[in-house]
């Protein structure tokens, strides 16, 4: 659960979101059984000009730095506190793989450790030379002096990914080009926060489903509460670089124009998607952006879309990364298995950076 203040003009064009058709419009493509069952699990109340959200997938908002209240709060529900500690305990004494924290990941993968397997070939990232590019961020000490939000929030495992990602487009795309982004499935936007306060006249679109839009709408406008924000339900008032944030749901996607993306992103969610919806979206990747401009995807080696398990055989086809309709004559430059979550779980994750030709 995650509480965020707003201004009350923000709350009363979210409340106008909530209630419109665009937040209920969807082709029935866009939402597997995973995604029909996490979209339900988000719950967001609004009092005055707070908003509280919950949620699971996708829901990654990084802890607040207010630890008092959170003792507090334990102190009250002493019940919880002993399930939390009882589940880690249980789940401690169960594993017989040990992995890595992200924090001790992350370190490991900057500083080219032997455990990372940092064997260089074409199309892997050599981490050892990416540290000394201007602008990287080398180590979590770096990255909490870094970190954007350090006032409000600690650093968490999203966070971390983020700046993994950032780590990697320092080093292979020329930051200062780029005017506009394109992320598909952003969660609750820690990327987004993270590329908006790098580079600055940026202008970052998102496409996601309409509950999970949610939580990047409000995490991104209490970060920049004087972002220029355009909800799924508004009519564009003005052109499309006069935006800091534009936010769209998948019936919405053909309003982007050709040729007007610079990087488009998808970190974690191609793979919790039908086939049909990849392609539709492989589809505007190619179209949206301009020549020269760069795709990065990160997605499981191969991933079956369910529902949490309920012991029922699932129709949905594996999602397998090799499978993906790929535009063979893109320029590829990054093309391996991500050394840092090979260290935090046991699924294989592919990292893919290439670059657009027309």
């Amino acid at each position: 659960m995650s509480e965020h203040k707003v201004s009350l003009e923000f709350i009363e064009r979210f409340k106008e979101y909530l209630s419109s058709a665009e937040f209920e419009k969807i082709p029935d493509y866009s939402k597997t059984e995973y995604w029909r069952y996490h979209s339900r699990a988000i719950d967001i109340a609004i009092s005055g000009d707070n908003i509280i959200m919950k949620g699971e997938s996708g829901f990654y908002v990084p802890p607040t730095r207010n630890i008092i209240k959170k003792i507090i709060k334990a102190m009250k529900s002493p019940s919880l506190l002993m399930a939390f500690v009882k589940n880690y305990l249980k789940s401690s004494m169960n594993s017989k793989i040990v992995l890595m924290n992200y924090f001790d990941a992350f370190e490991r993968v900057m500083g080219h450790d032997s455990i990372t397997d940092p064997i260089l070939s074409p199309y892997r990232i050599n981490f050892k030379a990416l540290k000394l590019k201007k602008g990287s961020i080398g180590s979590i000490n770096d990255m909490r002096k870094d970190f954007f939000a350090k006032d409000k929030y600690n650093l968490n495992h999203s966070i971390i990914l983020a700046y993994y990602t950032y780590n990697i487009f320092n080093g292979y795309i020329g930051l200062g080009d780029i005017r506009s982004v394109l992320e598909i499935g952003a969660g609750n936007g820690t990327l987004a926060a993270l590329l908006h306060n790098k580079i600055k006249k940026l202008t970052y679109v998102i496409v996601d489903l309409p509950e999970t839009i949610c939580l990047s709408m409000v995490f991104l406008t209490e970060l920049f509460p004087d972002a220029r924000i355009l909800m799924p339900h508004e009519e564009r008032a003005h052109g499309f670089n006069e935006y800091d944030f534009i936010f769209l749901t998948p019936e919405q996607i053909n309003t982007l124009e050709d040729n007007c993306v610079d990087l488009a992103i998808n970190n974690y969610s191609f793979q919790e998607m039908s086939h049909a919806q990849i392609a539709e979206y492989f589809k505007l990747i190619q179209r949206c952006s301009k020549k020269g401009a760069y795709f990065y995807t990160s997605n499981r080696v191969e991933k079956i879309p369910s529902a949490p398990n309920d012991g029922k055989e699932t129709l949905e086809l594996p999602q397998r990364f090799s499978e993906y309709p790929w535009v063979r004559f893109n320029k590829i430059l990054v093309h391996e298995i991500c050394r840092l979550m090979r260290l935090v779980q046991l699924d294989n994750i592919y990292v893919h950076l290439e670059k657009i030709e027309k």
